[in-house]
């Protein structure tokens, strides 16, 4: 893995590539090309394939399905998103993950230990307890550390010992602290623009990642929507009826007048 230092001075080159890889192959295996059953398993909307067809994709239906595809994909992307930023952080000088143990990254001399989320409203209360209880732990086995809630996309820039209400009861601890992104960066690295440094390197590294690796476009071009899209126009074809119809005619595969 390389250690060059031309995009950010507190991380090896090839540690945020190797993220951004893991990143991409899992838009490949989402985006990969998938037979028209696999993206109607959980039945496609009729009705609202018909209007976003008619309001927001110009009529297009092939437009709508490839729309359906990415929204099917959002929530292990969104997964896949968290994954990247605790791998990022975990690269930092002098951090690394910490599967082992009951949060996300750690500082080598465990002064510091953080879970990352990556939206101030990822959870609900009941995780959100089970977060602080785990820092709360870590706190008490380690006194001289202090422990974070990162939160990627907060609601602010900020830094604050987190208090929390669990079965009624305030709880807070000086050493717990919510912290914002670039708040984190900063602590970690002692750099105040380190969050925005990295920001400013990543379309160079996605870039180069790309390159490298000759896959520049591939998922823009990607065969699930041709494919997909292809069975649907075959199948309305077979029937001699429209695309949209065809979609109608999934959902309602025994309702009355829909055979």
């Amino acid at each position: 893995m390389g250690t060059a230092r031309t995009y950010v001075n507190y991380m090896d080159d090839g540690k945020l590539l190797a993220a951004i890889e893991k990143l991409y192959r899992t838009y490949e295996r989402a985006f990969a090309a998938k037979k028209l059953k696999d993206i109607n398993k959980n039945i496609i909307d009729p009705f609202k394939f018909q209007f976003d067809t008619a309001f927001l994709h110009g009529n297009n239906p092939e437009d709508t399905l490839r729309n359906e595809i990415f929204r099917q994909n959002d929530k292990s992307i969104a997964n896949a998103i968290g994954l990247f930023h605790q791998q990022l952080i975990g690269a930092i000088d002098g951090f690394t993950e910490t599967p082992s143990l009951p949060c996300d990254v750690k500082k080598n001399d465990d002064t510091i230990f953080a879970e990352i989320k990556n939206k101030y409203n990822t959870m609900n209360v009941r995780s959100a307890a089970g977060v602080y209880d785990e820092l709360a732990g870590l706190a008490k086995s380690y006194p001289n550390a202090m422990c974070y809630l990162v939160e990627i996309i907060a609601k602010k820039s900020a830094d604050t010992v987190w208090s929390i209400t669990i079965n009624q009861t305030v709880q807070q601890n000086k050493r717990i602290h919510k912290i914002s992104a670039d708040q984190f960066y900063a602590l970690a690295t002692g750099q105040q623009d380190a969050l925005k440094q990295l920001v400013d390197a990543l379309p160079d590294a996605i870039r180069d990642f790309l390159k490298h690796t000759d896959l520049e476009g591939s998922l823009k071009n990607a065969g699930t929507r041709a494919q997909a899209y292809g069975e649907l126009y075959d199948q309305a074809g077979k029937y001699g009826i429209g695309v949209i119809e065809q979609i109608y005619r999934m959902a309602f595969p025994d309702y009355i007048k829909f055979k």
